[in-house]
C-alpha cells in the first residue's frame, strides 16, 4: 500500500505543483523557483527510493470503472527506466531554468505548464491501460505546445502550429487504432491486447500501422518528423532539452510496446521499423550538417539519434531468440541520448543567455577562452559520437553488434546496406558536431576575448557538470546500467544468454575508424563545400533551405485540399437540408392552411427555431415573411457552432446508416 501511494504521488505531485507554482509566483518569484526545484527534487527522490520494490515485485494500481474503462497504472523495471530518466532530467532542467529564464516574460505560465507536462509524461510511461496512456499522451501534447510558443513571436507561433497540427493528426490516427483494438479484441490493458492480437489475422497489421503512426509523430520518425526542426529552435532552451531528451522517448516507448509486445516482434513490422530507422539516421545526419543554428543542428541530430533506437527496436523481431541484444542497445541508447543531448542543449542555452544568438556565423570564436564550457561541450561531443570511454560508445557498440548478428543470421544484402548507413550516419554525427566545435570554440575572433565569463553562473553550469559526470561514469562502468537494462528487457519477453563484450580491440578500432571518416567528411564537405567567402566574409551556407519540403510541398497542400473538399461537402449538405426543409414546410403549410392560419404556422416554426438559439430576435413581421425566408433567416442567425454540429450530425447519421445497411 505504501508504494502504491508513492506511485500515485509521482503522478499527482507535479500536476498539483504546477498550479501551486503559478499561485506562488504571483507573490514571489524567488519562492516559486525554490518551490519548483524542491518539488522536482522530491519527485526524483521518491522515485529513486522505489527502485528496490520495483525490482522485487513491481507496483500496480487498478481502479475499475473510472472513465468507463478503468484506471490502471504499473511500474516495472522497464517503465522505471523511462520514468527515472524523465524525472532526473526534469529536476536538472528545473535548476537550469531558474537561471536561463531570468529575463523571460510569462515565467509563471511557463513553470505551470512545465510541471503539468512532467505529470503527463510520467502518466504515459506508467499507464497499463491504453486509454489512460492516450489520455496522458494528449495532455502532454497540449501542455508542451504552450512551452514551444512561449516567446509568442511569429516563428514560435508558426512552430507551435506545426507541432500541434502534427500532434492532433497523429493522435486521431492513434485513437482510431485504439478503437479498432478494442473492437477486435475487447481488451484495453496492454498485456491483454498482446494475447488477443496474436490470434488475429492480417487486420492486425493495419491496426499496428495506425498505432505506430500515432506514436511515430512524437518519436520524429520519418516522414512524420517535420515539426521537430521548427519546435526546437522556437522553444526556450530548457523546453528544447525536454522535447529532445524526453518527449521524443514517449513516442519511442509507444513504438516499443506496439512492435515488441503487442505484435510480438513480427518480422514484417520489424523490417518496416529498421528501414524507417535507417532513413532517420541518415537523413537527420545529412540535414544536421547543413544547419547554421546550433539548436537546428541538435534538432536534426535528435531525429538521427532516434533513428538508431527505432532501428534497434526493429532488429528485435529479426534476431528472434537473440533479440535481447537489440533490446539492450535500444534501451541503453534511450538513456544515453537523454543525457548527452540534454547536456548539449544546456551548452547551447548558456551561449544564448550571453549573446541572444545561436547562428554559427555570428558567434564564431565565442568559446575559445571559456575553457570549462569548452570541456563540457567536448564531453557531450565525445559521448554522442561514440568515443571509447563515454556512454555513447556503449549503446552504439551494442546496437552495432545486434546489426552484425542480424547480418550473420540472414546473410542479406539489406543488412550490408544497413551497415553502410550505420557507419555513414555515425560519421555525419562527428562532422556536424565538429562544425560547432571548431566554429564556436576554436575560431580566433577578436570580438570575444573571455569578457562574457561573468554571465555564465555556477547555477547554470551545475546541471551540465552533473550530466557530464553521468556520461563518463556510464561510459567507464557500463555494467551498472546493463544490470538494470537486462532486468527491464524481460518485460519484452527477452533475456540475455551470454555476456556482451563492450570494450575490445575490435570495437574500439571500429569506433575510431568511424570517427576518422567523420573528420574527413567535416574537412572535405563542411569546410570544403559549405564554408564560402561571401562579400569578404567567410560564412557557412545552407542550400537545404531550397530543398523539397514535406511540410510545404505535401502536408500543407494536402490539408488545404481536405479543408476545401470538406467545405464543399458541408455546403452541399447545407443546401440539401435547407432545400428539403423548405419543401417539407411548404407542403405542410399548404395542408394545414385550411386548419390553421399561415401566421400561426410561421409563429410556431419561429418558436421552434428560437428554442435552438435564444439569440434569435423578436422583431419579425409574421404577416409579410414567407416560410422559406424564415428558415433562411434561422440558418443565418443560428449559433455557428450549433449549426456546424447539426450538419455534422446529419453527415454522421447518414454514414452510420450506410454502414449498418451495407457492412
Amino acid at each position: 500500500m505504501y508504494y502504491k501511494v508513492l506511485l500515485m504521488t509521482l503522478l499527482v505531485l507535479p500536476a498539483v505543483g504546477g498550479v501551486l507554482a503559478f499561485l506562488i509566483g504571483r507573490k514571489s518569484e524567488k519562492a516559486r523557483d525554490f518551490f519548483n526545484v524542491l518539488l522536482t527534487g522530491m519527485e526524483f527522490l521518491i522515485l529513486t527510493s522505489m527502485y528496490s520494490e520495483v525490482r522485487r515485485n513491481g507496483i500496480e494500481i487498478s481502479v475499475p470503472d473510472v472513465m468507463g474503462t478503468g484506471f490502471h497504472i504499473k511500474l516495472d523495471t522497464m517503465r522505471y527506466i523511462f520514468t527515472w530518466i524523465t524525472v532526473f532530467v526534469w529536476f536538472l532542467t528545473t535548476v537550469y531554468s531558474t537561471q536561463y529564464l531570468i529575463n523571460y516574460k510569462n515565467r509563471n505560465r511557463y513553470y505551470a505548464f512545465f510541471l503539468l507536462t512532467l505529470s503527463a509524461t510520467v502518466g504515459v510511461f506508467v499507464s497499463e491501460n491504453i486509454v489512460n496512456l492516450f489520455t496522458f499522451f494528449e495532455i502532454m501534447s497540449f501542455t508542451s505546445y504552450i512551452l514551444i510558443i512561449h516567446d509568442e513571436d511569429r516563428y514560435a507561433l508558426d512552430a507551435g502550429k506545426s507541432y500541434i497540427g502534427m500532434a492532433i493528426g497523429g493522435s486521431l490516427i492513434l485513437l482510431m487504432g485504439i478503437f479498432l483494438v478494442f473492437d477486435y479484441t475487447g481488451a484495453i490493458d496492454l498485456s491483454d491486447i498482446q494475447k488477443e492480437m496474436a490470434l488475429m489475422g492480417d487486420i492486425k497489421y493495419f491496426i499496428a500501422g495506425l498505432l505506430l503512426t500515432g506514436f511515430g509523430v512524437k518519436a520524429s520518425a520519418f516522414p512524420l518528423h517535420v515539426w521537430l526542426p521548427k519546435a526546437h529552435p522556437a522553444a526556450p532552451t530548457p523546453a528544447s532539452a525536454i522535447l529532445s531528451g524526453i518527449l521524443i522517448k514517449t513516442g519511442i516507448f509507444g513504438i516499443m510496446i506496439v512492435a515488441i509486445n503487442i505484435m510480438g516482434g513480427d518480422e514484417r513490422i520489424s523490417y518496416v521499423l529498421t528501414t524507417i530507422g535507417m532513413i532517420n539516421m541518415a537523413l537527420g545526419g545529412i540535414l544536421a550538417m547543413y544547419q547554421r543554428n546550433i539548436k537546428s543542428v541538435l534538432a536534426y541530430s535528435s531525429m538521427s539519434q532516434s533513428g538508431y533506437i527505432i532501428f534497434g527496436i526493429g532488429l528485435v523481431g529479426i534476431l528472434k531468440e537473440d533479440g535481447y541484444i537489440a533490446v539492450y542497445g535500444a534501451l541503453y541508447h534511450i538513456v544515453n541520448h537523454a543525457i548527452f543531448k540534454v547536456l548539449l542543449f544546456y551548452v547551447a542555452g548558456l551561449i544564448y543567455m550571453v549573446l541572444h544568438e545561436l547562428s554559427i556565423n555570428k558567434i564564431k570564436g565565442f568559446g575559445k577562452y571559456k575553457h570549462f564550457l569548452k570541456l563540457l561541450y567536448l564531453i557531450g561531443f565525445f559521448s554522442i559520437i561514440g568515443m571509447p570511454g563515454f556512454n555513447g560508445f556503449v549503446s552504439k557498440t551494442i546496437l552495432h553488434e545486434a546489426l552484425a548478428e542480424a547480418h550473420s543470421i540472414t546473410h542479406s544484402a539489406y543488412f550490408t546496406v544497413a551497415e553502410v548507413v550505420f557507419t555513414a550516419s555515425s560519421a555525419f554525427t562527428v562532422a556536424y558536431l565538429s562544425k560547432i566545435f571548431f566554429s564556436v570554440f576554436m575560431y580566433d575572433n577578436p570580438k570575444y576575448q573571455g569578457q562574457h565569463k561573468r554571465f555564465i553562473t555556477k547555477r547554470a553550469l551545475l546541471p551540465i557538470a552533473v550530466l557530464s559526470a553521468c556520461t563518463l561514469y556510464i561510459g567507464l562502468k557500463p555494467g551498472f546500467v546493463m544490470e538494470i537494462i537486462s532486468e527491464a528487457a524481460k518485460s519484452f519477453g527477452v533475456e540475455g544468454t551470454h555476456e556482451l563484450h563492450i570494450y575490445s580491440s575490435h570495437t574500439v578500432a571500429s569506433s575510431l575508424k568511424t570517427i576518422g571518416i567523420g573528420i574527413a567528411v567535416y574537412v572535405l564537405f563542411i569546410r570544403g563545400y559549405l564554408l564560402r567567402n561571401i562579400n569578404g566574409t567567410i560564412d557557412y551556407i545552407n542550400p537545404s533551405l531550397e530543398w523539397f519540403s514535406l511540410e510545404k510541398n505535401i502536408y500543407k497542400p494536402m490539408i488545404l485540399g481536405i479543408y476545401r473538399f470538406g467545405s464543399k461537402l458541408f455546403h452541399a449538405v447545407d443546401n440539401i437540408f435547407i432545400g428539403g426543409a423548405t419543401k417539407i414546410t411548404g407542403s405542410i403549410e399548404k395542408v394545414l392552411i385550411k386548419e390553421i392560419s399561415p401566421v400561426e404556422i410561421k409563429r410556431k416554426l419561429y418558436m421552434m427555431v428560437r428554442g435552438l438559439d435564444s439569440a434569435v430576435g423578436d422583431q419579425i413581421d409574421f404577416e409579410k415573411i414567407t416560410v422559406r425566408e424564415l428558415i433562411l433567416n434561422a440558418r443565418l442567425r443560428l449559433n455557428s457552432i450549433t449549426y456546424s454540429l447539426f450538419i455534422f450530425a446529419i453527415i454522421l447519421s447518414v454514414t452510420l446508416l450506410l454502414l449498418m445497411l451495407y457492412y
